[in-house]
This record gives C-alpha cells, structure tokens and sequence, in this order.
C-alpha cells in the first residue's frame, strides 16, 4: 500500500471540467464555468483528503514499517480509533454524500453532461471504480485476518497525531 494507492481516483474528473466547449453559445460557456468551479472545489477537497490519507499510511508505517497491505489486516481490532479516524477519509476519497470531493466531482458532471455525456459517462464510470478500489483498500487494510507476526508493533495514534489528523477531516468534511 503506498500512500499514492488511497488517492487514486479524486482528480480524475478535472481535466474533463477544464475542456473548452466547442461552440461557444451562452449555455455552454455557463457549464463551462460550472465545471471550472467544480473543478477548484475538487483540488482543494483532494488536497485536504489526500494528506489525511497520507497520514494514515504514515502512521500505519511508523507502527509496522512496511506499506504492504496483506500485513495490516485486521487493525480494527488491535487500533480501532485509527481505523475510526481514518474511515472519513476514505468516505470523502470515495466522494460520498457531505463530503466536499462529492460537491466538487457533481458539479463537474453536471457541467460535462451538458457538452459531452459519452465523455463524462466514462469519467462517471472512473468515479465508480476508484470508489470500490478505495472500500476495497480500506477494507483489506483494517478488516480480514490478525497477523500476529506484527500484533506487538500495534498501538493506537498518540494525542499529537490525532491532533493532526482533525484539521484535515473537519476541512474535507466542510471545505462547501
């Protein structure tokens, strides 16, 4: 698991926000801009999401020292304020409903659909394989079996840490 594979799929749509419309009528100038703002609203979220994500996999390696994923299964049960903490994260990577990378990645579809909805149904489809990429990683991450070879190395994140940690999910929970 690098820290790259939480954050796949969240700026996927906005080079599709940014194309130009081709002929320049009042409607399509006006979903262009729609998808311009969508498209601002998404790389802050994704700047915020993907450095709670970040930690996350930094605090997994302090503890392990290894980014593999077949040896963090089962932390929900040795660090469940971790998995707790970090379960938000994957949620607004996934942009699921209240988070900002869902605000962001609508508007854009919104403003795609209206110039071109072959290209944005692609880019929707994107969205929705990078969504189960993200519950997969979490769920193969945190749940599955212990692995007792690394049971002493567990421990939950210290007050500093989740220090860190609630800037970047109030921000990415609220950046509407």
């Amino acid at each position: 698991m690098t820290p790259a594979d939480f954050t796949l799929s969240i700026p996927g749509a906005t080079p599709l926000a940014v194309l130009p419309p081709c002929r320049r009528t009042k409607a399509r100038v006006e979903h262009f801009i729609l998808g311009i703002g969508g498209s601002i609203l998404l790389m802050l979220s994704h700047g915020l999401v993907s450095s709670a994500l970040f930690l996350c996999v930094g605090v997994l390696y302090d503890r392990h020292k290894t980014r593999l994923v077949r040896y963090h299964g089962g932390s929900v049960r040795t660090t469940p304020n971790l998995s707790t903490i970090c379960f938000p994260s994957t949620l607004a990577n996934m942009s699921s409903h209240g988070t900002s990378s869902f605000i962001g990645e609508f508007i854009i579809l919104v403003g795609a659909f209206q110039r071109n909805s072959l290209a944005a149904t692609l880019v929707a489809l994107g969205m929705i394989s990078g969504a189960s990429y993200s519950l997969w990683l979490y769920n193969r991450a945190v749940s599955g079996n212990l692995k007792p070879d690394f049971l002493y190395k567990f421990s939950d994140p210290y007050g500093r840490e989740v220090s860190i940690f609630i800037p970047f999910l109030v921000g990415g929970a609220i950046v509407h």
